[in-house]
């Protein structure tokens, strides 16, 4: 009886290894995804993904099914940059982007006061947006000769922003009102030389020369 019971053990042990080789096997695991990194000139644009922000700053990556994705980069100051890319899978490819400055030309309004019953002037300026004054010269005539004196206000890239905390343009004056100047003295017929040297303070910080020649 025992062997019989034996026999029996050995016959449904076989019987089962036999169905278990004869199971099929799973595949082994494969993706469909393939990764997009993205790039721009200046670095830190945020990443828009099909209208939806990533959470991501470039450089970054974005590990995505295959296909073809609509993306745009934000950055402060810049144009919003719109693109797409195609996602191959099992690739990685890179999408870099130029950002283009979203800020206008550097523009100044300069114009004039006459003071002291005609004797003296002072003339005042606006900015279209913030800058970074390097350096002011001022080159004036004197007297009736030919004569001119040159006044340099350095400012070492000191920021002039070109509205005050309620949104009114600010209006700067030449002389400066901490030179312990209010006024030039006037002279007519000879024009006054008036330059400025700065960059941008936000964007591309592109430097800026404007010149101008003020007759009063």
């Amino acid at each position: 009886m025992k062997i019989l019971s034996l026999i029996s053990i050995i016959i449904f042990s076989l019987a089962f290894i036999r169905c278990s080789d004869d199971s099929p096997v799973d595949p082994p695991s494969t993706t469909s995804k393939g990764n997009l990194v993205v790039k721009s000139i200046p670095s830190g644009a945020r990443i828009y993904l099909m209208g939806t922000d990533t959470g991501k700053n470039t450089p970054d990556t974005l590990n995505l099914e295959a296909g073809i994705y609509d993306l745009f980069l934000f950055l402060q100051y810049y144009d919003t940059a719109f693109f797409s890319a195609k996602v191959v899978e099992n690739i990685s490819s890179t999408k870099e982007i130029t950002l283009v400055d979203g800020l206008p030309f550097v523009d100044i309004t300069l114009d004039y006061i006459i003071r002291s019953n005609g004797d003296s002037v002072q003339f005042n300026w606006v900015i279209n947006q913030d800058v970074l004054i390097d350096s002011i010269i001022v080159k004036r005539p004197i007297d009736l000769s030919v004569n001119y004196v040159t006044d340099r206000y350095l400012y070492n890239n000191q920021l002039f922003p070109f509205e005050d905390q309620t949104g009114n343009p600010i209006i700067y004056y030449l002389p400066p009102t901490d030179s312990g100047n209010n006024f030039y003295p006037r002279i007519e017929t000879f024009p006054y030389w008036i330059d400025f040297y700065g960059k941008k303070a936000h964007g591309s910080m592109t430097a800026f020369h404007l010149s101008f020649s003020q007759g009063i």
